[in-house]
């Protein structure tokens, strides 16, 4: 199964020498070489992780969309685009917690192209959403997707991530079912806007190492997001291993 993405966001977990810990153990641990294996840990991490990493990639989870300037606490694409290889936008959390709309993160899709990061672009709905029916989630997912790609996005260093908010951290995944249709949704609004550019599409939601293998042959489905489940690096390399 080649080109199939392991993404494992750490969020704001893990001190330096607790990630220092954590790469050493997951490269002693993991076997599998057939994925591409992509670690977003916390920014204080990064320089390490680059210097230390192998048969990974890194990734920084968020990027401010300026390039330098008055941007306290704020990290840009230019600063880190000699350490990383990713860059994670448009994550519920950031959408949710810090009130980012399509149009900031429009801006941020554009400043990582522009410094040559590859950009995991997170959609997904809510439970209210959800609940309100197919048609609801479709306009929905359709919406942020075309609110913030334009025709002239850099495909070739895009995949998009769908994350469904009411299964993020709640351990109830969603199943086979419940997300079939919208990675549909998602596939053709993609090879609408990218004149049928082959754009990769990564699940996420309460994903651990009991359910991984319900997605893993999917169609539509290229790859895992995996949060909490990361943080374990023994959980997240027997994952990358049985893939």
């Amino acid at each position: 199964m080649n080109n199939f993405y392991i993404v494992a966001n750490l969020k704001m977990n893990k001190s330096f020498e607790e990630s220092k810990l954590y790469l050493k153990f997951l490269q002693n641990k993991v076997k599998n070489s057939k994925c591409e294996i992509i670690l977003f840990p916390s920014n204080i991490s990064l320089a390490y992780f680059h210097e230390n990493i192998y048969g990974m990639q890194v990734g920084v989870q968020d990027i401010d969309y300026r390039s330098e300037g008055e941007g306290t606490g704020s990290i840009s694409a230019s600063q880190v685009k000699d350490i990383c290889n990713y860059v994670l936008i448009g994550h519920s959390e950031r959408r949710i917690i810090f009130s980012e709309d399509d149009k900031l993160l429009n801006k941020k899709l554009k400043s990582s192209w522009k410094n040559n990061l590859k950009t995991i672009f997170c959609v997904g709905e809510d439970i209210n959403i959800r609940n309100s029916g197919a048609k609801a989630v479709e306009d929905y997912i359709v919406k942020q997707l075309v609110n913030s790609l334009e025709n002239d996005s850099d495909w070739q260093n895009l995949i998009v991530a769908y994350e469904p908010i009411w299964a993020i951290g709640t351990g109830k995944p969603a199943d086979a079912s419940q997300i079939k249709d919208v990675l549909e949704i998602i596939k053709q609004t993609l090879n609408k806007l990218s004149n049928n550019i082959n754009i990769p599409i990564l699940y996420g939601g309460s994903i651990n190492e009991e359910n991984f293998q319900n997605y893993k042959n999917q169609r539509n489905i290229d790859g895992l997001l995996i949060g909490s489940s990361s943080l374990n690096p023994d959980v997240l390399s027997k994952i990358i291993n049985n893939i």
